[in-house]
């Protein structure tokens, strides 16, 4: 995947957006709200069949509201609704009779897995025995309860158990709810290093755009003085003019593109003239001066390029020997130019040295640069760490602009 897409909206983005966050809206309120009307609907086809007397009748029907309604707000309210369900509890073992309803005793289990799913350690602990506390009263108060013994396996299987696996699910949920807040930190890291090398990129060639017409302007000031030593002199300022008009217009459109695709405006600020391969071997020596031996092999017959093309292919090197010198244990790294028919092929490679490959750039911003000049120049990247490291590039030999 290529990392110059990051500010480039997809269409029908908004409508995707909408319709994710309908559907997060209903789902979460099928979790809210499904447990709560569910174990309401089992409380109220259960209370007729215990025969309980009309006083005592009420007060479960109470409880049974309580204990199953109060599960709608578990999530945002979890120390409440747990504290409301222990309370409920207590109420009906003292006032009438212990509640015996299956909708009570999984709402004991649901409150308390939600506390100690969304509530810090302390609350947790405090919700928790509460419940406990109210189980132990339902417990010893239930007269056909003749063996307190029970206490211990109701605290288990309501208490102690959903306990358990409510922290189990809090320490996952805290891990994710991390990990996704790492990957967001990421993805605004890489978006500033996009937007960082889109401005680098900007102003160089804001540089070589005012060049061509520096040239163009002395060229055409050439021309009207050679006009009368006749057509023959004058034919090799126009066609100067002419090429450094092509070059200009094709600059400024990938100036245009970059600018069109950041989303800060970009300050182009004056700068130092632009390298090219022309520059190359002075680079060269300042690697080897370094500590990294570099040769230089060239494949068929050299020739001139566009202006952005020479610099793309100066910056990738650069970028490549300055990661390999930085980042791998290597001393010897090759540079290859390939000049076939419609394209230049260049390559530059450092052995395997037994290290790990180099990082491309700190925090992925070199990478990400190589990647922008190469597809601001109509050409293609690509990395191999199969053996060592090496970065290889296609770029065409004249100027195109990327649609």
């Amino acid at each position: 995947m290529e990392p110059d897409r990051y500010h480039r909206g997809r269409p029908g983005l908004p409508q995707l957006l909408y319709a994710s966050r309908v559907r997060r809206v209903w789902w979460n309120l099928v979790i809210d709200l499904g447990p709560a009307i569910g174990l309401l609907l089992v409380g109220l086809l259960e209370l007729p069949g215990l025969g309980l007397a009309p006083d005592t009748a009420q007060q479960h029907l109470f409880a049974v509201l309580v204990s199953t309604l109060a599960l709608a707000v578990r999530r945002r309210h979890p120390l409440a609704v747990a504290l409301a369900v222990a309370a409920t509890v207590v109420a009906t073992s003292l006032g009438a009779e212990p509640p015996d309803e299956v909708a009570v005793l999984l709402a004991v289990i649901v409150s308390v897995f939600s506390a100690a799913a969304y509530l810090p350690t302390l609350a947790m602990a405090g919700a928790t025995a509460a419940n406990a506390a109210a189980l132990t009263v339902s417990i010893l108060t239930d007269t056909s309860e003749t063996d307190a013994s029970g206490v211990g396996t109701g605290m288990v299987l309501f208490v102690v158990l959903p306990a358990a696996v409510g922290a189990a699910y809090r320490r996952r949920r805290l891990a994710t709810q991390s990990l996704e807040a790492r990957a967001e930190d990421l993805e605004r890291q890489a978006r500033g290093a996009v937007a960082a090398e889109r401005r680098r990129i900007a102003r160089e060639v804001h540089d070589l755009v005012a060049h061509s017409v520096s040239v163009i302007a002395v060229q055409a000031e050439a021309g009207k003085r050679v006009l009368d030593g006749g057509p023959a002199t004058a034919d090799g300022a126009f066609t100067a003019i002419a090429e450094a008009s092509r070059s200009a217009l094709v600059e400024l459109a990938r100036l245009l593109r970059v600018l069109r695709e950041d989303e800060e405006p970009v300050a182009i600020e004056p700068l130092s003239p632009q390298p090219g391969l022309s520059d190359l071997d002075a680079l060269l020596d300042r690697i080897d001066a370094a500590g990294l031996a570099v040769r230089l092999r060239v494949e068929g017959e050299a020739r001139p390029l566009a202006q952005g093309v020479s610099l793309c292919a100066y910056r990738v090197i650069q970028e490549a020997l300055t990661n390999t010198l930085k980042h791998s244990a290597a001393d010897q790294a090759d540079v290859t130019l390939g000049y076939s028919r419609g394209a230049l092929d260049l390559e530059v490679r450092a052995a395997a040295d037994g290290s790990s490959p180099p990082a491309a750039g700190g925090a992925g911003r070199g990478l990400i640069g190589m990647w922008e000049r190469v597809a601001l120049c109509g050409g293609s990247l690509s990395l191999d760490v199969s053996n060592g490291f090496a970065v290889r590039a296609r770029l065409p030999l004249t100027a195109e602009v990327v649609p």
